[in-house]
């Protein structure tokens, strides 16, 4: 494999290649032994390793690493995901290094790794698109924190994963007089679609979506859930929606099956009508009948439009933060 930059002195002792799909119980391992120091909100999921690379696709091969000890044990992976974007050209970039073989290098290794690879995938872009790299970790990750700094890497923005338990009633609320609940559909996908971009259009760091990156992000992906997805229509137009995804933790035995609420917006006209009180409200009597355990989100920490309070309304608790970082490349 081309490494693309030479190997530290210290690193050359390690095989390093693309991940592969059979590597996925190994890269499990690395994270189970990682979790005492990293202490990750969930246990470690082969399932949610399954999703990041089937949403790599064909990817895969150019835009992973191993880095593979001599005994056999994953030492440090990194994942790069380019998706298709057309007002910015951003790389979606995750690192890891084994706890047994973190202050050796690593870590920055593979950051200027990502880096080179990122730039090549970039090339050299005339028509003006900014050039970014993306990363995260959890607050108390300080470890990775300073590394990122020491790289060039800059905070972005702050965000909160919120989970409530489905054992709790979910509050019921109904859509405002005229509007009406439909349920997902392959034909209202791309009407769908526009009213995402509607609802986000001035939400900070939403991409604008086209065809291609809408089913790599939301309803394209392998946990979407089309009969767990509901619309607010008026008429013909949607007003409201919740795109809802499930991680199907329970098959490594290792956490309970978890609802998770990946997009929820409401068109700026409906506004301030409970649409979307009622839209998540919905969603949660539609995970405990589906007899899921628990439901789970993400929100931008800096939300301008109340979501936060709508969230622990509803019963949501912040179970992380989350800091997210920046690398402007142009």
């Amino acid at each position: 494999m081309d490494l693309l930059l030479p190997l530290p002195a210290g690193l050359s002792v390690y095989t390093w290649r693309p991940i592969q799909r059979d590597d996925i119980s190994a890269i499990q391992n690395m994270l189970i032994a990682n979790s005492p120091v990293d202490k990750p909100d969930t246990p470690p999921s082969e399932e949610h390793m399954r999703l990041l690379l089937a949403m790599l696709g064909e990817q895969i091969d150019q835009n992973t690493l191993l880095a593979v000890a001599e005994d056999g044990t994953i030492a440090a992976a990194a994942m790069i995901f380019i998706p298709a974007g057309e007002e910015e050209l951003v790389a979606l970039t995750e690192g890891i290094v084994h706890v047994n073989h973190r202050g050796r290098g690593m870590g920055g290794y593979l950051l200027q790794w990502m880096e080179t690879r990122v730039r090549q995938a970039f090339g050299h872009s005339e028509d003006g698109r900014p050039q970014i790299m993306r990363t995260s970790c959890t607050v108390h990750q300080v470890d990775r924190i300073r590394l990122f700094e020491q790289y060039g890497f800059k905070t972005m923005r702050y965000s909160y994963k919120m989970r409530r338990s489905l054992s709790q009633q979910a509050i019921k609320g109904p859509l405002p007089t005229g509007l009406k609940w439909v349920q997902w559909t392959a034909e209202l996908d791309l009407p769908l679609m526009h009213a995402f971009n509607a609802a986000f259009s001035e939400h900070y760091g939403v991409e604008k979506m086209n065809e291609e990156l809408w089913g790599q992000l939301f309803t394209g992906v392998p946990q979407f859930r089309g009969d767990l997805s509901y619309l607010a229509m008026d008429g013909d137009a949607i007003v409201g929606f919740c795109i809802n995804w499930v991680e199907d933790n329970d098959k490594a035995g290792t956490s309970p099956q978890e609802g998770w609420v990946e997009a929820i917006g409401v068109i700026p006209a409906w506004r301030g009508q409970g649409v979307a009180s009622a839209l998540l409200g919905h969603a949660l009597q539609l995970f405990q009948a589906a007899g899921l355990r628990r439901a789970a989100l993400e929100v931008d920490a800096q939300n301008p439009s109340g979501a936060l309070r709508l969230y622990e309304k509803h019963g949501f608790e912040v179970a992380r933060e989350t800091m997210h970082f920046v690398k402007m490349l142009n």
